[in-house]
């Protein structure tokens, strides 16, 4: 798998989790409207879970899209230092 499709990977997996995450507390805040504080507070947690897998996913996209720019422009550096001496 290329590092773009990684990236494009991870990014989905983050949206996914974000998505899931919103859906869990839209029916926390549900439950909670309906009196059912303790299974709102379960969920409401699991959604934060949720968020942070998100989170961390879209740091992991982000760091290997930079690692792979700062990877190109040193390549772009070296080529360029070279041919135009």
């Amino acid at each position: 798998m290329s590092s773009e499709q990684s990236v494009t990977v991870l990014r989905e997996q983050a949206m996914a989790a974000l998505r899931e995450s919103t859906t869990m507390l839209e029916v926390a805040s549900n439950l909670l409207d309906a009196g059912n504080r303790e299974e709102a507070v379960r969920l409401k947690d699991e959604a934060r879970a949720k968020r942070n897998v998100s989170v961390w996913l879209m740091g992991k996209a982000n760091t290997l899209e930079n690692a792979k720019l700062r990877e190109a422009r040193s390549q772009f550096h070296e080529t360029h230092s070279t041919t135009s001496h």
